[in-house]
């Protein structure tokens, strides 16, 4: 069984146990039918099925066969878990959760930025900025930009928990993004905070990263709060 052929079935069965197909609590067909389903042998399903246990979707037990876990056992600090349920569209709760896990972390990131960051996450960082202002016509580049810009502020703050949680945040800034910056004119709004931010962390002035960094999480929350009401 190849990679490759293995990653396509674990892609396919997340995304369709993340739409709902099968309930929480529910048991999964057995692996033969599975497999019939799926187009697949019942050794690429039982594979299949042993990543996303490990990704804490589904557990398996002698007595209740392969269960669907509930989604708060599902690690979302996966970024492909991360995929699987934007693309289903994710409830308010989660939203806000992810704009509280943003003021737990970004502001402190940002202020170690300040303090570690070196002279190239110092270029990057303008660099992506650039990037960024010129993508401001176009939604979809703007977004990926955007993704881009936090990420390198995070990685300057030289904190290996953080680096490490790098792919999955960026997965999970990009859904703030994306809900965010559906609003007319936002994306030009938001852009002279991501500028202080930036020259912020080049000049080592904390204060005024810190306070960038909170007002572009406040100014999401604002936008994505009004979204989530109509």
């Amino acid at each position: 069984m190849s990679n490759s052929f293995h990653a396509s079935t674990v892609d396919r069965l997340g995304a369709w146990i993340a739409q709902g197909n099968v309930g929480a609590g529910q048991s999964l067909k057995v692996e033969a039918a599975l497999g019939e389903e799926f187009g697949v042998s019942r050794t690429v399903i039982r594979e299949a099925i042993k990543t996303l246990v490990a990704k804490g979707m589904l557990e398996v037990g002698p007595k209740v066969g392969t269960r669907v876990l509930p989604v708060r056992n599902w690690n979302l600090f996966d970024p492909q878990v991360v995929g699987w349920l934007a693309a289903k569209g994710l409830p308010a709760s989660f939203v806000m959760d992810l704009l509280d896990l943003r003021r737990a972390i970004e502001p402190m990131a940002v202020r170690w930025a300040c303090e570690r960051a070196t002279p190239q996450q110092i270029d990057e960082i303008q660099a992506a900025y650039r990037v960024l202002e010129t993508s401001v016509k176009d939604k979809g580049d703007y977004n990926h930009a955007d993704q881009r810009f936090h990420e390198a502020v995070l990685a300057a703050s030289h904190n290996q928990f953080i680096e490490q949680m790098l792919p999955a945040l960026g997965a999970l800034l990009a859904i703030s993004f994306e809900v965010s910056s559906a609003v007319p004119g936002e994306l030009g709004r938001t852009l002279p905070l991501h500028k202080d931010l930036a020259d912020a962390i080049a000049t080592r002035d904390s204060a005024r990263g810190v306070w960038a960094c909170m007002s572009l999480i406040e100014n999401a929350c604002e936008v994505i709060s009004r979204s989530l009401a109509h």
